[in-house]
């Protein structure tokens, strides 16, 4: 009798959280040094995988192939080379190249081994972040960091360098993150919560409306969508407690968690099955990229 009162109030607990009671998911560490590893994508084939690492003294970009191991560098130079994602075609890589605390976007060519700027560091008074290509590869939306305080979003059209704001406030909003068909995006953002917390909002890019799909005092960031376009990945933490990885639908409903380490993951982006999520885990001491296998997805 005691241990079923004690079940029934674990599921109780669940309930009044708005969350089930699930499993743990496996978990596979795909990087192992010394240095930090993070900000992992895979490849539109999934047979790469992209991610920074500190583990030469500044911050370099590596690709990894996934069934060898083998790691081959992007950009590895003196200056500091961060957050980088693929284009469309899997053929090259967006990064930010950071000179004297100020930032431009490249982009490398895997073909040819060329880098060339995609954004001059002077188009906008402010730091470019989390850059990524729109599915059609004609538009990348990023973060304008003007300060510690503010984050604009802004999309940038390639073919007729159009810059256009999206958001309109002086708080924090970042980390734009497109729907598969390219008509919305994702973000997290302070507008509407007196930036005290981060809430997950989806914008549809045709008339710049914003709907709010996370609506707890929590910090809920880094979201992703699923390549089927149902599910959002994303992040959750309260002040002083690391974060873990949730899934829930792309309406923000039926959230359950899918890590539950004390030394906190963030960052996740799924497979292009949508069978597995890779993340940016703390593990021993440092940042390693792990890759998840969601057998109850």
């Amino acid at each position: 009798m005691k241990l079923t009162t004690n079940l029934l109030l674990l599921l109780l607990s669940f309930t009044l959280t708005g969350l089930q009671a699930q499993p743990i998911f496996p978990e596979v560490c795909l990087t192992n040094h010394p240095g930090n590893d993070r900000y992992a994508t895979y490849s539109p084939d999934g047979k790469k995988i992209l991610f920074e690492s500190d583990r030469n003294g500044s911050w370099d970009i590596f690709i990894m192939d996934l069934a060898s191991r083998q790691l081959t560098p992007v950009a590895d130079g003196p200056k500091d080379e961060r957050r980088p994602s693929w284009h469309p075609s899997g053929n090259a890589v967006l990064f930010e190249s950071i000179d004297e605390e100020q930032t431009e976007l490249h982009l490398f060519d895997i073909t040819n081994g060329q880098t060339k700027v995609i954004l001059e560091k002077n188009a906008l008074s402010g730091n470019y972040n989390f850059a990524r290509f729109s599915p059609d590869g004609q538009q990348i939306a990023f973060t304008l960091m003007k300060n510690e305080q503010e984050f604009q979003l802004y999309t940038y059209l390639l073919s007729d360098k159009k810059l256009t704001r999206l958001s309109n406030n002086n708080l924090r909003n970042a980390y734009p993150f497109w729907s598969p068909n390219g008509k919305e995006l994702l973000c997290f953002s302070r507008k509407d919560t007196n930036n005290e917390d981060d809430e997950i909002y989806r914008i549809q890019l045709k008339n710049n409306k914003w709907t709010r799909l996370t609506n707890w005092p929590k910090h809920n960031f880094c979201p992703s969508w699923s390549n089927d376009g149902k599910q959002i990945a994303l992040v959750i933490s309260m002040e002083e407690i690391r974060p873990e990885i949730y899934i829930m639908n792309k309406k923000g409903k039926k959230l359950r968690r899918i890590t539950h380490n004390e030394d906190g993951d963030t960052l996740p982006f799924w497979s292009s099955d949508d069978d597995k999520l890779l993340i940016t885990a703390f593990r021993n001491g440092n940042f390693e990229i792990c890759e998840i296998l969601l057998t109850n997805k």
